[in-house]
């Protein structure tokens, strides 16, 4: 019965210690993402968060390529007999 009264007793200060004045400055931008992420347009999801997104897109790809094109170098250069 003792914890009861303490934890009814603490339930006020935990409840004082949070703000909401944080809240109404923070926008909510979940709509204007959901409308931007959503609009046909004929670009992947991947590509719609702007330029950012398209130039990491490209920089992987590109990395992506050349990895391919080493790899596949060093597979030839390997099944080679040395003479």
């Amino acid at each position: 019965m003792n914890r009861a009264l303490i934890l009814r007793s603490l339930l006020p200060r935990a409840r004082a210690s949070f703000s909401t004045t944080t809240r109404s400055q923070i926008q909510n931008k979940v709509k204007e993402n959901q409308l931007r992420f959503q609009k046909d347009d004929g670009l992947p999801v991947h590509l719609k968060g702007g330029l950012m997104d398209t130039f990491s897109y490209t920089v992987i790809m590109g990395l992506t390529v050349a990895g391919t094109a080493w790899v596949c170098y060093e597979l030839f250069t390997l099944s080679m007999p040395k003479k």
